[in-house]
């Protein structure tokens, strides 16, 4: 499957959404520990105040997995 290319922004300062790798930053441990979790079949729960990055951090962790293996499928419940 092609890789979807991103497009360029007039503003490369984020602050709502996802808008792909390249403009994710500063999560790399955060990331890591996600992936790993998945992984290993853990469960996890992200807590944290409002407009802090929760939805964006779980779908750069499922872009990276994407990009790693196309294969395995992962699920989320997403509460509010």
């Amino acid at each position: 499957m092609a890789r979807k290319k991103e497009k360029p922004l007039k503003n490369p300062f984020v602050y709502e959404g996802y808008e792909g790798p390249s403009y994710f930053c500063d999560r790399t441990e955060e990331t890591e520990k996600v992936i790993s979790h998945l992984q290993n079949g853990r469960n996890l729960t992200l807590v944290s105040p409002r407009k802090v990055g929760k939805t964006g951090l779980i779908k750069h962790v499922f872009q990276r997995l994407k990009q790693e293996d196309e294969d395995n499928r992962y699920s989320f419940n997403l509460q509010h």
